[in-house]
């Protein structure tokens, strides 16, 4: 999800659009399986509107998929600064549980988390773009959000 959010800001069409902060929430477990996650996420768009759809990504511990992400499509309001109330859900693939979970929760466990993200963009009245990101270093990205919150 976070993916998603900062990636907006390396498309050349929409290179200005700045995410301005993250915040959790809830989490909601759905089973042992699955969980929903509820973020706040402040968005700076001085743009044109610009439609996210098609939102989905991979979540890989040392390069083997362990989690598959969906996300709600929304709108980013055209020249607004504005707080995002977005929904995510990640299920664990198969073969995955609790085992994959531990690793995560560990103190180094996200240091070999990566996640894949894919969606389609649409700003303003053009096409559709595609957004495709590989192998993101998950701690890269909860820390950057930390940093910029302190």
């Amino acid at each position: 999800m976070l993916a998603f959010v900062l990636c907006l800001t390396g498309c050349k069409n929409v290179k200005d659009i700045q995410v301005t902060s993250v915040e959790v929430e809830s989490v909601s477990l759905k089973g042992m399986k699955s969980l929903d996650i509820f973020l706040k996420v402040g968005v700076d768009n001085p743009a044109k509107q610009v439609k996210i759809s098609e939102i989905e990504g991979s979540l890989k511990h040392s390069g083997k998929v362990i989690g598959k992400l969906a996300m709600d499509s929304f709108i980013l309001g055209a020249r607004t600064a504005d707080v995002y109330m977005l929904k995510a859900n990640v299920s664990l693939v198969q073969g995955a549980g609790f085992k994959e979970l531990m690793l995560l929760a560990a103190p180094d466990g996200l240091d070999g988390c990566t996640v894949d993200f894919s969606a389609k963009a649409t700003y303003g009245k053009a096409a559709v773009m595609p957004i495709k990101m590989k192998d993101i270093p998950l701690k890269e990205l909860l820390d950057k959000f930390e940093n910029e919150k302190n």
